[in-house]
């Protein structure tokens, strides 16, 4: 017996299987009265694939009803009937018919017939399937019992050749606001009819897949190349156009942000890159500022306001602030800047307006300015972009895009303005992709059930958001205005393309403003580093941190280098005051564990006002690095102290039990004898200004005679507390003399 080589077999079912020549052409279908985000992404995702979608109906008006909620759709049968005129004999044509709002594309026609015939070559009509009978439960007995997958018709999806697509559109008529489904399903449920038709269901979802009742099952993966595709888990399928049905809307979405060649593993964002559409003119917009809650460092996120790129003159202002905290800091602003902008209006202070009235104020008031575009953003948006406006605007226009929102998070967490998924009950729920997205492992624009603090409206959905946040008084403002556009269709877009900034932490924030501080901002160290650092750490701190720059010395072993900022300087000052409980500087101090001071001062405490703290952590911070670049070889660690536990922190403090301001005046204490610190080593920082604030003072190291006048505001004198560095505070003859003392690990 002759054997055969292998190589044959290979090409076997090459031949055997329908050529591309086969193929009958592909129309494909749908109906849509207005131009939606999802009608967008439909028609995005088909272009992706080089097939062209018929829209009919785009302009009418309405009258099927709503469908999301109850029966109809009628209108889209009627409407269909009358197109279908022209392929009542196109026996070599498929049609099919897709939703318009929810339907996703992720192969090409070729791909999709293959599929049809691979599977369906037998049948002339082919409709997707779903797990529930709908709208008519009382018909499920009646439907034929399939051996695997659904068995419930579902009208979103079909397709089939000119003639019996032909008959079923006419079998019978329909008004507009008939069910649609229902009449679909009662065609099905015909023995005859459906026979007749060769009509059957995509009961395993190969080509068709409905969400509805089974999100559960439809996964996201990516081929060896990236490509991303559906996956349909429970029949190991994978589906080429996928149906967000009923409330399965918020996966479709997400699917939707890699389906329809969007996003591609290997690749990234394929949609993303594109020339920026632009116009010699920038338009008119909105800017539209709320501060509602106690929130810290408003000032410099006004500063940052002030510095967006975006002429002033084409920015018409809205200012909605209810917090007393944040008075001065809007005055301030308006003081320096409000005359530039193109219009404003301010609500600053005590308001009968509510922040959800204000919201919706807001969004009018940008419409009767007849703004192109209105940036909204929460007094907790601190941009570092100043292109954000720029950006999001260009990105509106080049991605057809109507809401969109910077990506902005708390420094250090996964905390940020947007949520990757909602659950059952509208609140938050973590999508797959959301840690990717959030470290900027995947890098895209993306659809997404809710954004807040910051984004930006072009001017339709200015029109169509009116009241959104009243649409649900049960929920907060940001979470009502998101839900009205899930209900209503309007997609929103998060940008993680650029870090435009941050997000300031202001949880705790109105406990401290309640607590009757001077300068709450003082106590946010924790919480918001970075900004208390840009504020309250002096401005040539960082240079004595290099490793080629020498610390100067005042005297031997008396390092003096800049170390908090004036401003800081100032607040101490003015919360010690505030506080107004000094020490009687006599030997008798009830709060030494002793009772008794050998070298008593006129002092408070900072553990007096609740600043220990974050005093600690600042010197543990950015003291203990300067030690240790000048007393080499000295290295304190301590165990971690569970007192000085910070969510996501935990670090090991220097020890310091003595840290007080000493406040100097002629008439109450002068000076201070000489004496030696209860320290390894001690910081003096210099709060106020000789000649000035005060006349005299200085420290003198007696071993040296070495005299410091210690007057440079801010800056630390850092020394050897024990045996070398006896030392004397010299006479304030005028004024009032204040230092920051700390007794470093004693």
């Amino acid at each position: 017996m002759r054997v055969l080589p292998l190589f044959p077999l290979v090409f076997i079912p090459v031949i055997l299987a329908t050529t591309i020549t086969d193929l009958p052409e592909l129309v494909v279908v749908t109906v849509a009265t207005e131009n939606t985000d999802g009608l967008k992404r439909l028609l995005e995702s088909a272009k992706a694939f080089g097939i062209n979608v018929e829209v009919l109906a785009l302009g009418e008006r309405w009258n099927g009803g709503d469908t999301r909620i109850e029966q109809g759709g009628g209108q889209k049968i009627r409407i269909l009937s009358e197109w279908i005129e022209k392929y009542k004999d196109a026996s070599d044509t498929m049609i099919m018919f897709v939703d318009a709002y929810d339907v996703i594309f992720n192969a090409d026609s070729t791909t999709i017939l293959r599929k049809f015939f691979e599977h369906y070559s037998d049948k002339r009509l082919l409709f997707g399937a779903e797990p529930f009978c709908w709208p008519d439960q009382t018909l499920a007995p009646d439907y034929p019992i399939v051996e695997f997958g659904k068995r419930f018709l579902n009208s979103g999806l079909f397709m089939g050749y000119g003639p019996e697509v032909y008959k079923v559109l006419k079998l019978k008529p329909v008004e507009d606001k008939d069910d649609d489904q229902l009449y679909y399903t009662r065609v099905y449920l015909d023995n005859k009819l459906r026979k007749e038709l060769k009509m059957d269901l995509d009961s395993m979802s190969k080509i068709f897949q409905n969400l509805n009742g089974v999100i559960e099952d439809v996964e996201l993966q990516f081929k060896e190349d990236g490509t991303p595709e559906a996956y349909n888990a429970a029949y190991n399928t994978k589906p080429l156009i996928v149906h967000g049905n009923g409330p399965s809307k918020s996966h479709l979405n997400y699917l939707g942000n890699y389906l329809g060649n969007r996003w591609n593993s290997q690749l990234g964002c394929r949609t993303c890159g594109q020339e920026m559409k632009d116009s010699d003119e920038l338009p008119l917009i909105g800017l539209n500022i709320f501060i509602a809650k106690p929130i810290p460092f408003i000032e410099e996120v006004l500063q940052k306001v002030a510095e967006f790129d975006y002429p002033k003159d084409k920015i018409a202002l809205y200012i909605y602030n209810n917090q007393p905290f944040s008075i001065k800091n809007i005055q301030d602003f308006l003081k320096e800047h409000g005359k530039s902008y193109y219009t404003k209006r301010v609500i600053n202070g005590v308001t009968e307006i509510g922040e959800r009235e204000a919201r919706n104020e807001a969004i009018e008031w940008d419409k009767q300015r007849n703004v192109e575009f209105a940036f909204l953003m929460d007094g907790d948006a601190y941009f570092t972009e100043p292109k954000v406006i720029k950006d999001l605007v260009h990105y509106s226009k080049t991605y057809d895009v109507g809401i969109i929102a910077p990506m902005v998070g708390q420094i250090g967490k996964l905390f940020t303005n947007f949520w990757g998924a909602v659950a059952a009950n509208g609140y938050y729920a973590r999508s797959e992709d959301y840690m990717a997205i959030v470290k900027g492992n995947r890098i895209g624009y993306w659809n997404v059930p809710f954004i807040t603090s910051a984004l930006l409206l072009n001017k339709e959905k200015l029109s169509a958001l009116k009241d959104a946040y009243s649409y649900n008084k049960n929920l907060d403002p940001d979470m009502s205005m998101c839900q009205f556009a899930r209900d209503n269709g309007h997609f929103m877009y998060i940008d993680n393309e650029k870090q435009y900034g941050y997000l300031i932490v202001s949880d705790e924030f109105s406990e401290t403003v309640t607590e009757g501080k001077w300068h709450p901002e003082m106590w946010q160290i924790f919480e918001n580093r970075d900004l208390w650092e840009a504020r309250y750490v002096h401005p040539g701190y960082h240079k004595i941190m290099e490793p080629d720059h020498i610390i100067d010395q005042a005297c031997p072993d008396v390092y003096d280098y800049p170390l908090m900022s004036e401003r800081f300087c100032e607040e101490l000052i003015e919360e010690m005051e505030g506080f107004g409980r000094w020490s009687d500087g006599s030997n008798n101090d009830k709060r030494l564990a002793g009772g008794y001071e050998n070298v008593p001062t006129r002092d408070i405490h900072m553990n007096q006002v609740g600043f220990e703290r974050q005093w600690l952590y600042f010197l543990d911070t950015y003291v203990r690095p300067v030690q240790e670049k000048t007393f080499i070889g000295y290295y304190h660690q301590v165990e971690p102290i569970s007192y000085f536990f910070i969510p996501t922190i935990i670090f090991q403090p220097v020890e310091s039990n003595m840290m007080f301001v000493v406040r100097y005046k002629p008439e109450e204490q002068a000076s201070l004898r000489p004496h030696h610190d209860a320290s390894t080593f001690s910081i003096d920082v210099a709060l106020n200004k000789k000649g000035r604030d005060y006349e005299g003072g200085g420290v003198r190291y007696v071993r040296y005679n070495c005299t410091v006048e210690a007057d440079e505001v801010g800056y630390a004198m850092m020394f050897p507390g024990r045996l070398t560095h006896l030392h004397e505070g010299l006479a304030t003859t005028k004024g009032t003399r204040y230092i920051m003392v700390s007794f470093i690990n004693p």
